[in-house]
C-alpha cells in the first residue's frame, strides 16, 4: 500500500513538473511571439508615419569623441528607417573601420560622413617661428607616427653624410589631417632664419625628420648654441678676417702719418 501510495505521489510530482515545464515554454513563446508582434508593430507605425524602408546602416553604440576611430567595438550594423538617415550614411562598418571621428558622434546616432570630415582651421604657430610644409613619408618621417608638438631635427642628405638644418616642432601631418595613416606632408615651425634652407633642401627632395632623446634643459641651450655657431656663412667668416685685418693696417698707416 506504502508503496503504491509512494509511486502515485511520484507520478503526481512528474505530471506537475511536465505542466509547469510546458506552461513556462508558453509564457515565453508568447512573450518573444508578442515583442516581435510589438516590433512589427512599431514598425509598421513608423514607416506609416515617415515613409521608406527599413535600411542597414552603421550606428553608434556608444558616445563617440573626436579623434577615436571607428571599430566593432564602437559601432554595429542595424536598420533604420531610410527617410530619417542623414546624407552620405554610412551602411557597412568596412567603410569606416579605422577611420578618425572630427566631431561628437552621439550614441544611437546613425554615421555619416559629416562626422569625418576635415575642418578648415588656422595653423597655430608658435611665437617666433615661421610654418613650413615638406612633402614626406613613412620612412623619412618616424614610421609616420609624429604627433603635434612632437620636436624633430630636421636633416638633409649630403654627399656622404646626412647634415642637420634645424630643429622644428611638429604642426601637423597629413596622417593626422586626414585620419588615415598615410603621411604625405608634414608642416613644421621652424625660426625664420632656417626657412631659406630648409626650402631649398626640400626641393632637391624629402628631408628627414628624426626624434631626439629628451634632453636637459642646459644640454638643449648647449646644442642651440653650437648650432648657431655652425650655421656661419662663409661670408660671415671673410667678415671677420677682413676686419681683423684691418686693425694693424690702420695701426701702421697712423703710425706712418705722424
Amino acid at each position: 500500500m506504502r508503496r503504491k501510495e509512494a509511486n502515485m505521489n511520484r507520478r503526481t510530482r512528474l505530471l506537475v513538473s511536465a505542466i509547469a515545464g510546458i506552461a513556462a515554454a508558453v509564457i515565453s513563446f508568447t512573450a518573444i511571439s508578442g515583442a516581435h508582434q510589438e516590433a512589427e508593430r512599431a514598425r509598421r507605425e513608423t514607416l506609416e508615419q515617415y515613409g521608406g524602408e527599413l535600411v542597414s546602416v552603421c550606428v553608434a553604440t556608444r558616445d563617440i569623441d573626436p579623434g577615436e576611430q571607428i571599430d566593432d567595438g564602437n559601432a554595429v550594423v542595424t536598420e533604420w528607417v531610410s527617410t530619417l538617415l542623414p546624407a552620405e550614411a554610412v551602411t557597412s562598418l568596412a567603410d569606416v573601420a579605422g577611420r578618425t571621428a572630427t566631431a561628437r558622434i552621439p550614441a544611437h546616432a546613425p554615421l555619416s560622413e559629416a562626422y569625418f570630415e576635415q575642418r578648415e582651421s588656422a595653423v597655430d604657430v608658435p611665437r617666433g617661428k615661421v610654418a613650413v610644409s615638406v612633402a614626406s613619408d613613412a620612412e623619412h618621417a618616424v614610421g609616420g607616427v609624429l604627433e603635434r608638438g612632437d620636436l624633430v631635427d630636421v636633416y638633409v642628405q649630403g654627399d656622404a653624410l646626412a647634415d642637420k638644418l634645424t630643429d622644428a616642432e611638429v604642426i601637423d601631418t597629413s596622417a593626422l589631417a586626414s585620419g588615415s595613416g598615410d603621411v604625405q606632408w608634414v608642416t613644421l615651425a621652424v625660426r625664420p632664419s632656417a626657412v631659406r634652407e630648409l626650402l631649398a633642401a626640400a626641393s632637391r627632395g624629402m628631408v628627414t625628420l628624426a626624434v631626439p632623446a629628451e634632453q636637459e634643459d642646459g644640454d638643449r641651450d648647449s646644442d642651440d648654441a653650437e648650432e648657431k655657431s655652425d650655421a656661419k656663412t662663409p661670408g660671415d667668416e671673410a667678415s671677420a678676417e677682413s676686419s681683423g685685418d684691418e686693425g694693424p693696417v690702420g695701426e701702421v698707416g697712423t703710425g706712418e702719418g705722424d
